[in-house]
Order: structure tokens, then C-alpha cells, then sequence
């Protein structure tokens, strides 16, 4: 059998010339992908709606929990910014920090004075005379209580905000009335 030099088969050059024109056609494409901008703003306006409907301008400064239902009010104020005394069944708080148990507090026969309520509200009191110095201590404080605790309870905690030196309590409600919900 002799030897024969290749010819031209059918097809042989398609799929190498196609290659080569694919080659050059994507290099000539732009490398930037172009952004449908109508359903970014979309978007973004959403997310903005989002925001500005669950935040509030003032802040959320009160302590938030299912224990804690503020009794029902006609008449309130907006709040400002104060140190919060929360208290509820099981627990005081202030500054969101557990300083007291309701539970003991209540069970005492004799007049508690919550030691660890008074020592956390003198160390704020000389925390603002030390932020603050020469401007004198209003002695503001919010006190934030459930709507169903016995006013023994209330009664010592505004007690002992008072012999600290906190003369302006104001009391965490719920505005209800006309126009509100």
C-alpha cells in the first residue's frame, strides 16, 4: 500500500474558521454590562419607604418586651431622652440592666429601699455631673412599668428615684384617645 498526501476533507476548516470569528466578534464587544437604572431607583425607593416607616427620628430608647404593657393614657408628651427605669413581673431594670427582682421586692414586709436601684442611679448622676460640668442636674428619669404591677412595687421604685436625687420622674404610657389607634 502506498502513500498518499491528505486532501481536503468536507468540513475540515467550518468549526476552526467559526471559532476564529467568535474570537474576534467578543473582543470587539464592550466590557461594561449596562444596568436597567428604572428598576434600581425602584429599588432604592423601596428600601428608603422601608427605613423611614420602621425608625424613628427620636430614637428607641424604652425597654422593649412582652412583659411590659404601659398602661392606657389620653394625655402625654413626646419623650425625650432620660435614663428608663423598666419594671415588670420579674424584674427591674435600669438602663436596660437588671438591678432588682420584683418578686423580692414584693415578698419584703418591711420598707425596701432597692440598694442596687439607688447605686445604679447615684453612678448616672455622677455620670452626667461629670459629662456636664457646671451645668446643674436636672434629675429627669422615665420610669417605664407594666400596666398590672401592684403599686407597692411602683411606689418604692419612684420612692427610691426620689431619695437619689430624682425629682422630675415622668411615667412611660400609652397615648389613646381621638385619632390614635
Amino acid at each position: 500500500m502506498s502513500i498518499n498526501t491528505p486532501g481536503r476533507r468536507a468540513g475540515s476548516g467550518i468549526a476552526l474558521r467559526q471559532v476564529k470569528r467568535n474570537i474576534e466578534t467578543k473582543t470587539s464587544r464592550s466590557l461594561s454590562a449596562s444596568l436597567n437604572l428604572t428598576s434600581m431607583v425602584d429599588f432604592m425607593s423601596v428600601i428608603v419607604i422601608f427605613l423611614l416607616m420602621n425608625f424613628s427620628a427620636s430614637g428607641d430608647f424604652t425597654y422593649n418586651s412582652a412583659e411590659i404593657v404601659p398602661p392606657d393614657s389620653v394625655a402625654g408628651d413626646e419623650l425625650e431622652r432620660q435614663p428608663v427605669i423598666a419594671v415588670s413581673a420579674s424584674e427591674i431594670l435600669f438602663e436596660q440592666v437588671r438591678v432588682e427582682s420584683s418578686r423580692a421586692v414584693l415578698s419584703e414586709t418591711e420598707e425596701y429601699t432597692l440598694p442596687r436601684l439607688t447605686d445604679a442611679l447615684k453612678k448616672e448622676q455622677e455620670n452626667f455631673k461629670a459629662l456636664k460640668p457646671g451645668v446643674p442636674f436636672d434629675g429627669k428619669i422615665l420610669i417605664q412599668a407594666d400596666e398590672q404591677i401592684p403599686y407597692k412595687l411602683i411606689r418604692r421604685v419612684f420612692l427610691a428615684a426620689a431619695k437619689t436625687g430624682y425629682s422630675n420622674i415622668s411615667y412611660i404610657v400609652r397615648k389613646v384617645g381621638p385619632g390614635t389607634k
